[in-house]
């Protein structure tokens, strides 16, 4: 498949076709297998949709290979990307590349240990609903990002939940990155000039609540990137207290996500033959999911938007927000399996999930890179529409934390 994409394209710029190819022109893809790519299997990694191939590429991959990328095949996930930590597939667990007794992250997991193993540029595609591209990408020590909802195209995924899913990013660099999105939305431009102090981007960094149960190690490293960005004299930082009742958030996105994606995979549930294939956990998620009511959902959807409020307003007079992305190093296996649905998950995700329901954009960049430890992450996010500048604050961050390192 990716020889004869690669001699496709060489016979192209041997007839002189190249002139003017995209930046993307000959980078390999890889592709997360709930996002279709047409004659290939398209799994979501569970037992059920072993045989499905789709006929049709997703829009997002006809848009990668209109722009000239190599598709080099589809990576393991999470069952059904319902989990952080990628133990959890038909096809076994998707491993760290710093420490394979520990998992990758998940869902996107294949995806971004395919992009953390690469020896040169490799674009990974992914989705996100909870922290999907930004967790693996945090627990592998690369970049993933998640745009505003709505920016890259889920037609031709596997859905999870209508109103939270979102498709992704995986990059070994920020540069790669910015360069992809922009190719990918055709470089459109933010909807709204970011608010300047004296040329500095004005960081909110969230205390307590996003902060709580952090492994020492992930916040010493935060809070060294967060000095070495202000040191570079491109940012400014402040601090933004938030207290115990952001958790309503977490909460209001797990009953949005469950209820949807029990709805959607119901007959997986009630098929004995089907559900004894299936992880345990997984299973337990999508059972949970069949006890949201309509009441509890509706008021769910309230929370949600409540959610885009609340962001808006920890945001004003503010550039950007900044957590750690995870509050813990990547697990163990032998600590996770059957441990997914608990403890765990909320602290693998619970940094993550609150960008989802808001659907504001949020970056993920290692904030310890280049270390012998294991990877830790910062996340950035933005208001609404306001991806570039995401980017842009991401790329001046990894600049200024490598610089110094």
């Amino acid at each position: 498949m990716a020889l004869s994409r690669a001699r496709e394209l060489d016979a192209r710029l041997r007839a002189g076709k190249g002139k003017g190819a995209s930046g993307l022109f000959g980078i390999p893809l890889a592709i997360k297998d709930n996002i279709f790519f047409g004659g290939f299997p398209t799994t979501g990694a569970t037992y059920y949709f072993k045989d499905f191939v789709p006929s049709l590429n997703a829009q997002i991959v006809d848009d990668a290979m209109g722009l000239g990328c190599i598709p080099l095949g589809k990576t393991n996930l999470h069952e059904l990307a319902l989990g952080g930590t990628c133990a959890a597939s038909y096809f076994g667990p998707v491993r760290n590349p710093h420490d394979v007794e520990r998992v990758a992250g998940g869902s996107s997991g294949g995806s971004a240990v395919s992009v953390a193993l690469a020896k040169g540029a490799v674009l990974g595609f992914g989705t996100d609903t909870g922290g999907s591209v930004r967790v693996p990408a945090a627990l592998c020590g690369i970049m993933g990002f998640k745009p505003t909802l709505g920016s890259l195209s889920l037609e031709g995924v596997l859905p999870l939940s209508a109103t939270l899913d979102h498709a992704g990013l995986l990059t070994r660099t920020m540069p790669d990155m910015v360069m992809a999105f922009e190719q990918l939305t055709g470089g459109r431009r933010p909807r709204r000039a970011a608010k300047r102090l004296g040329g500095k981007i004005r960081v909110g960094i969230l205390t307590q609540h996003f902060l709580e149960e952090t492994e020492e190690k992930i916040s010493r490293n935060f809070w060294k990137a967060i000095d070495r960005m202000e040191a570079s004299g491109d940012f400014v930082a402040v601090e933004v207290p938030t207290d115990s009742s952001y958790e309503r958030f977490t909460r209001a996105r797990g009953d949005i996500l469950l209820m949807e994606a029990a709805w959607f995979y119901k007959e997986l549930v009630s098929s004995e033959k089907v559900a004894a294939r299936m992880n345990a956990d997984v299973l337990t998620l999508l059972r949970r999911g069949m006890k949201v009511g309509q009441v509890r959902y509706l008021g769910a959807n309230l929370v949600r938007l409540e959610s885009i409020r609340a962001f808006g307003r920890l945001l004003k007079g503010l550039d950007v927000l900044a957590m750690p992305t995870t509050r813990v190093v990547a697990p163990r296996l032998d600590d996770v399996v059957g441990k997914e649905a608990g403890r765990l998950r909320r602290l693998l995700l619970e940094n993550t999930a609150v960008f989802n329901l808001c659907g504001f954009p949020a970056l993920t960049i290692p904030s310890n890179p280049g270390s012998a430890e294991l990877p830790t992450a910062i996340q950035l996010a933005c208001g609404l529409g306001e991806d570039e500048l995401a980017l842009r604050a991401g790329d001046l961050a990894m600049r200024a934390i490598v610089r110094q390192s």
